[in-house]
């Protein structure tokens, strides 16, 4: 399995607006790019115990694949249709993502 994971810090003021659009659309439109399971996590920012990684407002998207799924097509198959594109737009315009680092993970 392979999988692609965002991760990104969305403004208090966004996030219920952006987990329920995750999960009535961006997820959606992974799955008719092929993708087999998509998850949406929220980092926790209040510490449980210690050496944790803490974040506040931060949120983590895994998106995984077959393992022969090729992942540059997938990139070049979403700027190639209008709707996709406008869609992966939308985490930095409305929902005002910023510091997005993506992962490309394959499993081992």
């Amino acid at each position: 399995m392979k999988a692609l994971q965002w991760s990104m810090t969305i403004p208090k003021d966004k996030q219920e607006a952006f987990v329920k659009w995750f999960s009535e659309v961006a997820g959606p439109l992974f799955d008719d790019f092929g993708a087999k399971k998509h998850e949406l996590y929220k980092v926790e920012d209040k510490e449980i115990i210690g050496k944790q990684v803490k974040e506040e407002d931060r949120y983590v998207e895994r998106v995984y694949f077959d393992d022969d799924f090729d992942i540059p097509s997938y990139f070049t198959n979403v700027k190639a249709n209008p709707e996709a594109w406008k869609i992966s737009r939308m985490y930095e315009g409305k929902f005002g993502a910023k510091g997005i680092e993506l992962r490309i993970l394959k499993e081992v």
